[in-house]
Order: C-alpha cells, then sequence, then structure tokens
C-alpha cells in the first residue's frame, strides 16, 4: 500500500511575467493543436494530437502541484479512494487553477459514484478549460447514469465538435440514437 504520510513541497520562484508568457505559450500550443484535431486540418495522427492535448493539460508550472497530480492518481489508481481525495482536495486548495487537478478529482468521484461532487468538478474544470473533452465526457456518463438521456447526447455531440476523433463519444452517440430514436 502507499503511504502518503510525507509530502515535501517544493518552491520555485518565477516571475510574474514569466508565468504570464508561459500561460500565453500554452494557451497558444492548446489552440493549434485542437485546430489540428478537426479532419479538414489533421495531417498528423489523431491519437497524437490528443496525447499532445493531455500532456499540456497535466503540466503545471510547479513541481508541487505535478508531484500532488502523480500522487493523488497512483492513490486512485491503487483504489486508495480515500487517500487520494486527500491529496486532489490539497492540489485543489493550493493550486484552484489548475484544471487538471479537478478534472482527477471529478474522475475519483465518478468513480465512487459520487456524481454530484463528480459534476460539480467538471465544471470547475470546464470554468477553466471549455475545451476539455475529458470532463465533458465525465459529465455524460454522468448523465447518462442519472438516466437523463437527452442531456448526456448533447454533451456527447458538444464533445464531438471539439474533438471529432473521441471514439467512446461516437459509439455512445450511435448507441443512444439506436436504443433511444425519439431523442
Amino acid at each position: 500500500m502507499r503511504k502518503l504520510a510525507l509530502i515535501f513541497f517544493i518552491f520555485t520562484l518565477a516571475s510574474p511575467a514569466h508565468a504570464t508568457e508561459q500561460v500565453a505559450e500554452r494557451a497558444a500550443q492548446l489552440d493549434r493543436l485542437f485546430g489540428e484535431l478537426h479532419p479538414a486540418v489533421t495531417k498528423r495522427e489523431p491519437d497524437k494530437i490528443i496525447a499532445d492535448i493531455w500532456q499540456i493539460w497535466g503540466r503545471n508550472d510547479s513541481p508541487t502541484a505535478e508531484w500532488l497530480i502523480r500522487e493523488g492518481t497512483a492513490a486512485m489508481n491503487a483504489g486508495e479512494f480515500d487517500a487520494a481525495e486527500k491529496v486532489f482536495i490539497q492540489l485543489i486548495e493550493s493550486y484552484p487553477n489548475f484544471a487538471e487537478g479537478w478534472n482527477k478529482r471529478a474522475t475519483l468521484y465518478y468513480m465512487v459514484g459520487r456524481y454530484d461532487a463528480s459534476l460539480v468538478d467538471i465544471q470547475h474544470v470546464l470554468d477553466l478549460e471549455p475545451r476539455h473533452f475529458g470532463a465533458l465526457a465525465g459529465k455524460a456518463a454522468i448523465l447518462r447514469a442519472q438516466g437523463k438521456t437527452k442531456e448526456a447526447l448533447a454533451v456527447l455531440r458538444e464533445v464531438l465538435v471539439i474533438n471529432p476523433h473521441m471514439a467512446s463519444a461516437i459509439e455512445a452517440i450511435k448507441e443512444l440514437e439506436k436504443t433511444q430514436p425519439d431523442i
């Protein structure tokens, strides 16, 4: 069992101008990658573009934030949900503008069936990164589980506008349209 009792904090010193430049650079990278995702523009393998997007979303200027997200994810994947939640809470409280921190906790809450809490965190993700197709797909899954088929279908269609290559969204839409032809 993984122990998370001791957390080392690493503080980095960066000027506000440097931080602003990094935010602008990441935004430009994401804009370019999202543009590349569309079939008329795609020149690279879509899976590689998507992996690049996830990599950018998972990065933070703080080594502490990156350490916390790795530790929380490892605990979550090991089924240590209470430990993972504590780490994600610490991550979110320390770095509230780190969308992926909110997304990881939303995923955890989904895994343990706390759908309403997951939806709250998903909304934080989408407030910070409206194109977060992973968070939107999670929202659609929760809406389906709650029997809100029409709303789930609308969210899945939104996912495909952002990421037309998301196979799970394509399949979910086909399934919903087949089983619920009236929606």
